[in-house]
């Protein structure tokens, strides 16, 4: 019985070490473990015909075929037309050259009739914002500038003629954008309150304080298409100096024109945007209609160029009196998105960005 025993013991051994020649010195594979767990081998013993510390065997992992492309994380990012109420990620800033014609300008004892002589040219700076109202679709914006013009002075018949002409917008009210990108939604709109200031104003140097409400509902056609109207309507009235230049005291009442206007959007490809309009003005006494481009170009995530222009047609003949009335403006410059949202996927825009741009002197047209 011993040398059975024996000779058991030794077929034993020899069938473990068949098993594990194969194995890992730090792994075991399933049969071998299971023989282990059978004749309860001590670890020992293990380290002995292992050469290591035995560990158990973990599953099988998928090989990686290393011909093949390893494909990229899912980004983490917010899609570009989400809303976060972090204020710094929905705020831009800005800051660009700005030249305008007003009624400020005009002189109107010039052969008997009106005329100008002069035009404005400085720097404006500015920013604008939102923030969400919970879970609502509709956001808050609110935005404000401040420009300097006329640094080398301009035509004034009062003192001072070489202080130069500062003015403040200040625009705030609700808006809801579209979302093209993830819910075909077609609808935006905006309604907001303009504050216009400004000091040294015009030839005879006015301090004038106007406001305005202002408004716009757009249809998106497509992603890239948008149409719809946009316009103004005056608020308050004050008074300045522009019926007879050289006669600061003569005053009038001035007040900002109502503007209805018909726009078409265009988002481009690249995530830029440009927004072409025409309308008509109420009975201001310089112009009947105007037409004006509004456009964006992003540099990168960040940064980008935008430039705006409008022009309103007069409403008298050609020659002195048609230059009194002719009023214009023109900005470019870069802007600042903190938040990285500078392009748009879609003609809606990026639903953090405040829909209606701060006021400035081609949205806020001035008359007597």
């Amino acid at each position: 019985m011993k040398k059975f025993g024996f000779v058991v013991r030794t077929l034993t051994t020899g069938s473990l070490l068949v098993l594990i020649a194969g194995a890992s010195a730090l792994a075991l594979t399933p049969e071998q473990q299971a023989l282990v767990n059978k004749y309860k081998i001590s670890p020992a013993d293990q380290e002995k015909l292992f050469g290591a510390q035995a560990v158990a065997a973990q599953p099988a992992q998928p090989r990686t075929n290393p011909a093949s492309p390893r494909r990229a994380p899912a980004s983490t990012a917010a899609p570009t037309n989400s809303a976060s109420n972090n204020i710094l990620s929905n705020t831009h800033v800005w800051i660009g050259g700005d030249a305008f014609k007003s009624l400020g300008d005009r002189i109107t004892n010039i052969n008997g009739g009106v005329g100008a002589l002069n035009n404005d040219f400085g720097v404006v700076g500015g920013f604008n914002t939102s923030i969400g109202l919970g879970d609502l679709p509709v956001r808050v914006q609110a935005g404000a500038s401040y420009g300097i013009y006329d640094f080398s002075g301009r035509i004034r018949l009062v003192p001072d003629s070489s202080d130069t002409q500062k003015q403040s917008f200040f625009t705030a009210g609700l808006y809801k954008r579209g979302d093209m990108t993830n819910a075909n939604d077609r609808i935006s709109w905006g309604v907001v309150y303009d504050i216009m200031q400004a000091s040294s104003w015009g030839v005879n140097a006015n301090s004038i304080n106007l406001s305005q409400a202002r408004g716009i509902f757009g249809f998106a056609l497509t992603d890239a298409t948008e149409i719809g109207v946009w316009g103004t309507m005056n608020v308050n009235h004050d008074r300045a100096a522009v019926t007879v230049a050289g006669a600061p005291g003569v005053r009038t009442t001035i007040r900002s024109m109502d503007q209805a206007n018909f726009y078409v959007k265009q988002n481009f490809a690249f995530g830029g945007q440009l927004t072409a309009y025409a309308g008509r003005l109420d009975n201001a006494s310089v112009g009947d209609w105007q037409a004006g481009l509004l456009g964006q170009v992003p540099l990168n995530s960040h940064w980008a160029a935008y430039g705006n222009f409008n022009y309103v047609v007069p409403s008298g003949p050609s020659g002195p009196n048609g230059s009194g009335l002719e009023q214009w403006a023109v900005s470019f410059g870069l802007t600042y998105y903190f938040g990285g949202n500078a392009a748009s996927a879609s003609v809606t825009g990026n639903k953090g960005t405040p829909l209606l741009p701060v006021a400035n002197n081609g949205s806020f047209l001035v008359t007597d």
